[in-house]
């Protein structure tokens, strides 16, 4: 690595250390709330996914209610990662009136959004996502276990976050069918 980038590597984090400072001191300003509402919302749109994230982070922390359009909006963000923090805080602020743009997250390209966007709708009461969660559950690959803890969330049920909690998840769900 040249001295160039290493250079250019730290300045890039400096400068996220900074924004992520400037937003946890805006929300702790004596400022109204509509003007943090206001400050913390240019962050969601910095070109750094890592600031976006802390942004949504800090917005989802403060439990405004008027965050939520700024903060679904971020559903479209290119960066996965900026998406699933933004499916988990819409399902702990509750947010109902972002029901349909989770609905459309259910079919986002990355099954980690997925997972998220039915964990939230969980989180809702809406267990629109919970027959994706059970395909998922089926599966034996990397992703089975974030189902589970999808799964785990959205039925109130606890279940070891294993291959072999997978698989009492599984026997738990047949057994709850032939029941209803």
């Amino acid at each position: 690595m040249d001295r160039y980038t290493q250079n250019d590597q730290i300045r890039r984090h400096l400068n996220r250390q900074t924004l992520t400072a400037a937003a946890a001191a805006v929300m702790q300003m004596k400022t109204s709330p509509r003007d943090n509402l206001l400050k913390m919302s240019r962050l969601l749109y910095n070109p750094d996914p890592i600031v976006r994230i802390d942004a949504v982070r800090k917005l989802v922390d403060s439990g405004s209610r008027e965050a939520v359009p700024h903060i679904s909006q971020l559903l479209n963000d290119r960066d996965y990662r900026v998406r699933m923090e933004v499916c988990a805080g819409l399902g702990k602020l509750r947010a109902v009136q972002a029901k349909n743009k989770l609905y459309d997250a259910l079919s986002d390209r990355n099954i980690e959004v997925r997972c998220a966007a039915a964990a939230a709708l969980g989180n809702m009461g809406d267990k629109y996502g919970l027959p994706y969660i059970i395909r998922l559950l089926h599966t034996s690959d990397s992703h089975q276990i974030m189902a589970l803890k999808a799964f785990c969330q959205i039925t109130g049920q606890k279940f070891r976050l294993t291959s072999r909690g997978a698989k009492e998840a599984l026997r738990w769900i047949k057994l709850r069918k032939k029941i209803l």
